[in-house]
């Protein structure tokens, strides 16, 4: 059956994306922006590629879907949305990380298409508690890297 991995997105997207990652969160899939933007070209060929933002929850915390304690709120600001103004994009998903499709969400995508980061999470079923991201000259880095 496999284990998912679950992922929580707070970022900036540049203003050259936002257009793209607002019909991405609508369904549209990472292959019908290759020709324009050429790095998503291996990312877009992985079999779960959609499944980032798109992917439900499956097998999370779920104070993924209720919200922490006292505040309560419904995914604590992780819904799969993107101010067209600021750049502002969260989300949260969970996917079979396979073909690290996470990893090089991070390394090919993300690096590519934001101008900073607020929250970058990381969380395989089994942990017993996240890993953090923070995106740092370029690179999306653990923060455990960066201590």
């Amino acid at each position: 059956m496999g284990m998912y991995t679950g992922l929580r997105i707070k970022v900036t997207v540049k203003e050259e994306y936002r257009s793209m990652i607002n019909q991405i969160n609508k369904g549209a899939a990472w292959s019908e922006f290759v020709e324009q933007f050429p790095f998503l070209s291996n990312y877009a060929a992985l079999n779960r590629a959609g499944s980032i933002p798109n992917g439900i929850l499956c097998y999370m915390p779920s104070s993924w879907e209720t919200g922490e304690y006292p505040n309560g709120i419904a995914t604590d600001g992780f819904d799969t949305k993107i101010d067209m103004n600021t750049g502002y994009w969260s989300f949260q998903c969970s996917l079979k990380n396979y073909e690290r499709e996470i990893e090089k969400f991070f390394d090919e995508v993300l690096v590519n298409i934001i101008s900073n980061s607020e929250h970058i999470e990381y969380l395989y079923e089994e942990w017993d508690e996240s890993n953090y991201y923070n995106f740092v000259n370029g690179s999306i880095k653990s923060i455990s890297d960066q201590v």
